[in-house]
């Protein structure tokens, strides 16, 4: 049987390896693993040593792997994913997951969706831990060191493999006094002489209400909103406020409708809602915890009916995160 101890020797300075492949940057992959940029170097250098080739090209202004680094690589990498069910099978239980989770979600949604599940997840397996990186702007997995990343709307990065989750449904919403002193609407147009609350993306442009007809989609300008938002719970709370109308995801709104403090409007007419991933840099196969994390998420939210499961194809202006 093969011991743990060699294991460890034949990992010796693969991880920073592998990091500095995939950031092309020292300091990045140093940054990534919590580590100085110095005890990276040394970690590769090594490595090279150990090997008798040189696996990086380096200057003061790039870094890029020599053909003898791409090849360890395209095989260090795939070696580097099997590791831990390697280890995993020294254990005296082979099923019992260990070691780091590292995840990227945004804030509001990461804490509606993915924060009630992973407390189930952890209890389940007491040997796990997770790193959790809260961000409302896109990342780079490989430079962040990230195993996983709760994405929503289209995905732009072909380089990322994706595991669809569902659709984020939207409502429309307003407090009973916002609606008594302002009325309430009936179609999608009424909303043009009605107070609204706007979501703002990190492209500065209102996201405009979007509603489903048998024409095509309408889409209801916010230009002129009464207040703007940046983040999907804050445009929420401004609706408790009776400050205006708003067009969110139905997630962060179901308790304050269940509790009177929110009421839904031209329910059944907003369009469906945007997709949901968890995506996760191309290796060719994942650590047998981040496979167990991703499929119990999606399981779980597919149970539980979180998210929508049916949704025409919408294109458009940036979701909300």
């Amino acid at each position: 049987m093969v011991s743990n101890r060699r294991l460890q020797h034949k990992a010796a300075g693969m991880e920073e390896f592998l990091r500095v492949a995939e950031a092309l940057s020292f300091s990045r992959a140093a940054e990534s693993l919590g580590q100085a940029s110095s005890a990276t170097s040394k970690s590769i250098a090594r490595l090279e040593d150990r090997l008798g080739v040189r696996l990086f090209h380096r200057t003061t202004r790039s870094v890029k792997l020599t053909e003898e680094g791409s090849l360890l690589y395209a095989r260090a990498s795939r070696w580097a994913d099997e590791l831990d069910d390697m280890q995993s099978a020294l254990l005296k239980d082979p099923d019992e997951l260990s070691g780091v989770i590292r995840l990227e979600m945004p804030v509001s949604l990461g804490r509606a969706l993915i924060l009630p599940l992973l407390g189930r997840f952890l209890a389940d397996h007491p040997k796990l831990k997770v790193e959790v990186r809260m961000n409302d702007h896109h990342v780079n997995l490989i430079a962040e060191g990230a195993d996983l990343a709760l994405r929503v709307g289209h995905l732009s990065n072909e380089d990322l493999v994706a595991k669809p989750l569902g659709f984020l449904r939207q409502g429309t919403y307003a407090c009973p006094d916002c609606l008594i002193r302002h009325g309430r609407p009936q179609v999608p147009n009424d909303l043009l002489s009605h107070r609204l609350i706007a979501y703002l993306p990190p492209s500065g442009r209102h996201r405009p209400m979007v509603y489903a007809a048998a024409v095509g989609d309408i889409a209801i300008d916010t230009r002129g909103a009464v207040a703007t938002f940046t983040n999907g719970e804050a445009l929420v709370d401004a609706a408790i406020a009776g400050i205006g109308i708003a067009q969110a995801p139905e997630i962060y709104a179901r308790q304050a409708v269940r509790s009177g403090a929110l009421v839904q409007v031209l329910s059944g007419q907003d369009a469906p809602g945007t997709p949901v991933h968890l995506v996760h840099p191309p290796r060719r196969q994942l650590p047998r915890r981040v496979r167990a994390f991703r499929d119990y998420i999606g399981e779980a939210l597919l149970s539980e009916s979180a998210l929508g499961r049916d949704r025409a194809s919408v294109t458009g202006p940036s979701p909300l995160r």
